[in-house]
C-alpha cells in the first residue's frame, strides 16, 4: 500500500472516532448519494419493520448496481427496507464511514458495507457492534472488527486464473500491462498478487506496465494511452475491473492498434459482455455481484432474528469468452 493511502485510511478512521458521537455534515446530499426502497407486501410479516442499510464503495460502477438489483430482489421477497448509499467516488473513504455513522444514527436493523478503507471501517463497524447493528461485509474483506458473515470471492485465485489465461493466449511469450484499482484496497492487491502469480513464473512473459486507474473507465482511457506512447510493443492489457478495460479498448482504438493489443477485464458487467460478444474484449471474469448483493440482504436479515449463519460465504467465479458470452447475456 502507497504511505500516502494508508495515511488517509488512517486519518478518516480517526476522524470517525473522534466524532462518532456528532452528526457529520458531510452525510449531506452534496456528497453521499442513496436510494430507499420500502418493503413491498410479503408473506412474511414479520420482517416488514427491518430496514437494512447497504453502503458500496460508488453507485457509479455497474458491478454495484448490479449488486443493488440483487439486494433488492431480496429485500422484495423478504420484505425488508433497503437503504442503499454510497459516496461520490470509489476513494472516498471519510464519505463512506460518515454514511455508516448516520445509517447507525438512524438505528436500522443492520448493516451491509462494502469497504473502501479495510483498515478504516474498523472503527464504524465497532460502533455499529456497540449499538446493537450486527454487520455483514461484502466484496472486500474488512481488516477487523466483529461481523456476522464475510460474503464475496476468492480475488487472488480468481485473478491467477485470468493471468494464466493471458499466458496462455500469448502462447507464453509477450509484454503486458496491468491496469490497477485503486491501490491499499485488498480487492485491488489481492487481484495483482494473483496477476504476477500466473505471469511472473513465464520467463517469456514481461509485465512492463502497472498503474493505477481507479476502477475508472476515464483513467483506464487515459494510463492505457500512456502505456502505449510508453511501449509501442504491448501486447496485452489487463483491466483489474471491466470500467478499466473499456477505457483501455477506447484507447487501443484510438491508436489503430486493435489487431495487436487484446484486452481482458473482471466483473462480467453488461457492456463487457457485449465487448467480448464483438470480440472487442478478449474475456471477463464473472463473480456474480447480484447473488452477492442477494446473499448480504439474506444474511442480515437472519443475523436481526438472532439467526446462525455461515461466517463466510464464498460466490464462484468463471472466465467468460466469446465461447460462453451468450449464457451470461440472457
Amino acid at each position: 500500500m502507497k504511505k500516502s493511502a494508508l495515511n488517509r485510511n488512517k486519518y478518516a478512521a480517526l476522524l470517525f472516532v473522534l466524532t462518532s458521537t456528532l452528526i457529520f455534515a458531510g452525510c449531506g446530499s452534496n456528497q453521499t448519494t442513496s436510494v430507499i426502497s420500502q418493503a413491498k407486501e410479503s408473506p412474511k410479516a414479520a420482517s416488514k419493520e427491518i430496514t437494512i442499510g447497504f453502503v458500496v464503495k460508488t453507485m457509479d460502477n455497474p458491478y454495484f448496481q448490479l449488486m443493488n438489483k440483487g439486494a433488492q430482489k431480496a429485500a422484495d421477497e423478504l420484505g425488508v427496507k433497503l437503504v442503499w448509499k454510497a459516496g461520490q467516488n470509489s476513494t472516498d473513504v471519510a464519505a463512506q464511514l460518515n454514511i455508516v455513522q448516520d445509517l447507525i444514527q438512524q438505528h436500522v436493523s443492520a448493516i451491509v458495507i462494502a469497504p473502501i478503507g479495510p483498515e478504516a471501517i474498523v472503527p464504524a463497524i465497532d460502533k455499529a457492534n456497540a449499538n446493537g447493528i450486527p454487520v455483514v461485509i461484502v466484496d472486500t474483506r474488512a481488516s477487523g472488527g466483529k461481523i456476522v458473515s464475510f460474503i464475496g470471492y476468492e480475488n487472488l485465485s480468481t485473478a491467477a486464473d485470468m493471468g494464466k489465461f493471458v499466458v496462455d493466449a500469448l502462447l507464453g511469450k509477450g509484454e503486458v500491462g496491468i491496469l490497477e484499482g485503486s491501490r491499499g484496497q485488498s480487492t485491488t492487491e489481492e487481484r495483482l498478487q494473483g496477476y504476477h502469480k500466473s505471469l511472473d513464473k513465464e520467463p517469456g512473459i514481461k509485465v512492463v506496465a502497472s498503474q493505477t486507474a481507479n476502477y475508472s473507465q476515464d483513467q483506464g482511457f487515459t494510463v492505457t494511452q500512456n502505456m502505449i506512447q510508453a511501449h509501442p510493443d504491448i501486447d496485452f492489457i489487463i483491466g483489474s475491473n471491466d470500467e478499466m478495460a473499456l477505457g483501455a479498448i477506447r484507447a487501443i482504438q484510438n491508436a489503430g492498434k486493435s489487431e495487436k493489443i487484446r484486452v481482458v477485464g473482471f466483473n462480467a458487467t453488461p457492456l463487457a459482455l457485449q465487448a467480448v460478444k464483438k470480440g472487442e474484449m478478449l474475456a471477463t471474469i464473472s463473480n456474480h455481484p447480484d447473488k452477492e448483493g442477494y446473499n448480504s440482504v439474506k444474511t442480515a436479515l437472519e443475523a436481526v432474528k438472532g439467526n446462525a449463519v455461515e461466517a463466510t460465504q464464498m460466490v464462484t467465479t468463471e472466465i467468460v469468452t466469446a465461447k460462453n458470452v451468450d449464457e451470461f447475456l440472457k
